[in-house]
């Protein structure tokens, strides 16, 4: 009788109950060979068995239909290894019976002949399934009281890593929690949307889609909290996480009040968005790393004086909110220009962008023909499966490679398509804004404001001897200065047009923003 030896352990049986794929080889050898059997093939699989979508399993079915009538039996150690659910457990049997194969193990034996055993096979099928039940419970259980005790449990969330505490696993921040941080700063300000601060932590290097993006704004544990699922009659909770925090609960919420398009009264009654613009621009002289805030005073008769502070300060840093308007304005004027200007300006924009299309043709071009061939190959591999080459299990290991590389490629052609889009509209509409840049500036309510001078300062700014320092601009600002420099000098235009598309135009990677 021609047979199939079939042994199964998944790794953590093998760690913790000593289900060793070695002992079920020499139990099932010493049976065979007492019974007469001829083991054909034996399957070594270490792998779950709460269902049949097991590699080795897949295996073993593609040979006995292949090769219908050759094989008899199916021998395994006990009922358990060969399945841990009784309800497919039957199903698989029926299917086996129809091709003439029956299940026959060493240490519990049954006559799956006898209408009589029948009681006997669902007990011993039954008994794996209730303690995969059993093990389910205690598991979510264990996780729940790990989130309890404060405890991250599965994959670490952006911008976390796993490190070892007196012998146990903590988060720790890792190189992408800066990232993390500016992202919810960014979100916070209202200068951006949350598209913009995807795209932008894109450049830096994190990958995540669009739906993805808000799960990471919304997630408390960088607040240094934990999330407890309900369970039973327990409605969801947070615990206090082993973890640092990365952002203050205050900046979590003003992240998320954006999020969620809420406007909220954080400093007092009236719409600060309004009142204060600035606030997400400018950082402490005395304290670089400290933004500086917002809020109104009371004088002695009773009026509201309203400044921009350092909370650190205790007033040295003090600037009335009027005074500190002005000489943002006094910046925007010199960033106005004539017609001149712009139509030149538009000219290095239209330059830089022409060069780098160019490039991104051909990496487009290069992508969307892997995009072909990755679809070609998952038509050929669903063909040989079809066509009885490949077996399920490397199908579906074949498809998920590429499925993934699919993914990646088609989203590098959704960002270059992104790219060229922002470049054509800033060009076409936001670049003549800029001869009237200060009169649309007064004219816009503060979330434009924000929007405006977000376009313009590529970092903060602060206020030294009572004026605006140190002021770091966009790469498009700087090219417009570059180009009012160049028109101030005094060249014929001809000159002018050669210095600047040989000298002024920046590196490739200019992508500007959009007020």
């Amino acid at each position: 009788m021609n047979v199939i030896a079939y042994e199964r352990v998944s790794t953590d049986e093998q760690s913790n109950f000593g289900f060793s794929l070695q002992h079920q080889k020499s139990v099932i050898k010493n049976y065979c060979d007492f019974k007469g059997y001829n083991i054909v093939e034996t399957f070594t699989e270490d792998y779950s068995g709460k269902d049949f979508d097991r590699p080795e399993w897949n295996k073993i079915m593609t040979l006995i239909k292949s090769r219908k009538g050759y094989i008899q039996k199916i021998i395994c150690l006990r009922w358990d290894r060969f399945s841990r659910n009784q309800m497919l457990s039957m199903k698989m049997m029926e299917t086996l019976q129809k091709l003439g194969v029956s299940i026959e193990t060493v240490e519990e034996q049954i006559d799956t002949s006898s209408p009589d055993s029948q009681l006997l096979m669902s007990i011993f099928l039954a008994m794996p399934e209730i303690e995969n039940r059993k093990n389910s419970i205690r598991t979510t259980e264990g996780m729940r009281r790990a989130r309890f005790e404060g405890n991250w449990t599965g994959s670490p969330p952006k911008g976390y890593r796993y490190a070892k505490i007196n012998g146990k696993s903590i988060l720790e921040p890792n190189e992408q929690a800066p990232l993390i941080a500016e992202a919810f700063t960014r979100m916070a300000s209202g200068a951006y949307s949350a598209e913009d601060v995807r795209k932008w932590l894109y450049e830096k290097g994190m990958v995540m889609t669009k739906n993805n993006f808000p799960t990471i704004i919304r997630n408390k544990v960088y607040i240094g909290k934990i999330y407890v699922k309900p369970w039973k009659n327990e409605p969801e909770s947070y615990a206090v996480g082993k973890h640092p925090p990365l952002i203050s609960e205050d900046l979590f919420h003003r992240a998320n009040a954006v999020l969620d398009g809420r406007r909220k009264n954080w400093d007092f009654e009236s719409d600060k968005t309004d009142l204060y613009p600035l606030k997400p621009f400018m950082k402490c002289h005395i304290h670089p790393h400290r933004s500086l805030t917002a809020a109104p005073s009371k004088g002695r008769k009773g009026n509201l004086y309203h400044y921009y502070f350092c909370t650190l300060c205790k007033g040295a840093e003090r600037h009335p909110v009027e005074k500190v308007h002005k000489q943002v304005e006094e910046v925007l004027k010199s960033i106005q220009i004539s017609a001149e200007t712009v139509k030149l300006y538009r000219k290095v924009l239209e330059s830089i962008f022409d060069r780098e299309s160019g490039a991104k043709v051909q990496e487009m071009t290069k992508n969307q023909a892997e995009i072909e061939k990755l679809e070609q190959r998952n038509h050929n591999i669903q063909n040989m499966l079809m066509d009885g080459k490949l077996d399920p299990s490397e199908y579906h290991r074949m498809k998920d490679i590429n499925d993934r590389e699919l993914a990646q490629i088609k989203h590098k052609v959704e960002h270059l398509q992104e790219h060229g889009s922002t470049y054509k509209k800033y060009i076409k509409k936001d670049v003549p804004m800029l001869e009237n840049l200060v009169s649309f500036y007064q004219k816009s309510n503060g979330e434009t404001k924000r929007k405006i001078l977000g376009c313009i300062f590529s970092e903060k700014f602060v206020l030294q001897n009572k004026k605006v320092a140190a002021i770091k601009y966009t790469t498009p600002i700087q090219v417009l200065l570059n180009v009012k420099g160049v028109l101030e000098s005094g060249k014929t235009k001809k000159e002018v047009e050669n210095d600047l598309f040989l000298n002024l135009a920046p590196s490739p990677g200019l992508e500007p923003g959009t007020p």
